[in-house]
């Protein structure tokens, strides 16, 4: 953006600061750090603001590189500019940041970074934070690559790809390596349609082993789910909001961040059904408004919602100023809390949201309910995702599975 832009942008960016829900404290420290690189950039007659100039604007002023933060304060002081420059180009921002991906990338392997970014990742129907992780991957593969003297695409090998998986295997966990290596798969597979390598993912990443111990998701019954739901005091404020939530999570299967995202506008009571676009996923999903919801839905709106909350969002905080809920953590204490006094047993259990969404799927198969079914509730793309969530014995799953058209 050009810097009169910017100038002009700082009033919306404050007040969406403000409409999130931001305390006193980070409004006005947002506040000082952007009237002050406002002022650093009248002075130094820059035309242009964008990420280099950041930089340096952060370098000059307060002696640190913000792609490299050491110490908490210098992460606050860095926080305005950064949410700033993403809300100005997507419409929103992270809660956290990490270090600038694109920056890093070494100039030799800039031009097909960029491509693979604007022709390939940019055009997954993924959401933003699932994009900004595959370019976080990427650019992870080619600094390594630069640093053991392959500077061009066309000359990495399969073993270049290996040896890199094998050191980053030393540093993270089993789950963020498998990750990684579907991420890499797809981009290789992308870049050899494109001529650009001489192998493509497969070949690199025969298999992809999940974990190999047995590990059986938690779930619970749906007498569990029953008590759970009976234990909630429904006769003031918080039970209200609870038994909506935990509503939500038991009987569609609703991941967290979607129920605190869940708007008005997406509840249609003249044809009993929610219309959502999901956040991990970014793809729409429509369920049936049935009564169990529906009920303490109206309940929670008309008599358990402060009058003076958040218009725009379905669900808002207990306490002033009645914010839209800014993260998934006090559904998980509504969870936890609502199993402790129902007296269910989770010992060596998760016990979070995501725990009755597992849940759901198990109950729905029990009941001989087909995989497409279940993927229709989830809002999987995909039957294969929904059977990461089953837990009934193998048998059973493979009949029903049988129910599937093989292009599923």
């Amino acid at each position: 953006m050009n810097t009169q832009d910017y100038i002009e942008f700082i009033p919306k960016f404050i007040c969406k600061l403000n409409d999130d829900g931001m305390s006193e404290d980070i409004i006005n420290t947002a506040k000082w750090i952007t009237n002050h690189f406002k002022k650093y950039c009248l002075k130094n007659c820059i035309k242009s603001v964008n990420m280099e100039v950041i930089k340096k604007f952060y370098e000059e002023q307060y002696d640190f590189d913000i792609f490299n933060p050491k110490y908490k304060s210098q992460i606050v002081l860095r926080r305005p500019l950064l949410i700033l420059m993403e809300y100005y180009e997507t419409g929103s921002y992270f809660k956290t940041h990490q270090k600038s991906i694109t920056l890093n990338v070494p100039r030799e392997y800039g031009e097909v970074f960029s491509l693979i970014q604007k022709e390939y990742i940019n055009n997954l129907d993924n959401c933003i934070n699932v994009k900004k992780r595959k370019v976080w991957i990427l650019a992870n593969l080619v600094n390594y690559l630069y640093e053991n003297n392959i500077t061009d695409f066309k000359d990495i090998q399969i073993s270049n790809i290996s040896n890199y998986i094998d050191l980053v295997s030393k540093k993270y966990a089993k789950q963020t390596i498998r990750t990684m290596k579907s991420v890499l798969r797809e981009i290789l597979n992308w870049l050899y349609q494109k001529n650009i390598i001489s192998f493509n993912g497969k070949m690199a990443f025969p298999l992809i082993k999940g974990d190999t111990r047995d590990k059986m998701l938690s779930t619970y019954t749906e007498e569990e789910i029953k008590r759970i739901l009976e234990v909630i005091d429904v006769s003031n404020s918080y039970g209200k909001c609870a038994y909506l939530v935990i509503s939500l999570l038991a009987y569609y299967g609703l991941r967290a961040g979607d129920i605190i995202a869940l708007k008005l506008e997406n509840i249609d009571f003249a044809n009993n059904s929610i219309k959502i676009i999901q956040r991990k996923t970014n793809k729409k999903l429509i369920l049936p408004l049935i009564d169990e919801v529906k009920f303490p839905l109206l309940d929670y709106l008309k008599n358990g919602k402060n009058p003076s909350a958040n218009k725009e969002y379905v669900l808002s905080t207990m306490y002033a100023p009645y914010t839209k809920f800014n993260n998934t953590s006090s559904i998980y204490r509504m969870v936890s809390r609502a199993m402790k006094i129902a007296g269910i047993n989770f010992e060596n259990k998760h016990h979070g949201p995501h725990a009755l969404r597992h849940s759901l799927a198990t109950n729905m198969i029990n009941n001989n309910v087909p995989i497409s079914a279940i993927s229709n509730v989830l809002g999987h793309s995909s039957t294969k995702t929904t059977n990461i969530y089953i837990t009934k014995d193998t048998t059973h799953l493979r009949e029903l599975t049988l129910e599937v058209p093989c292009n599923e």
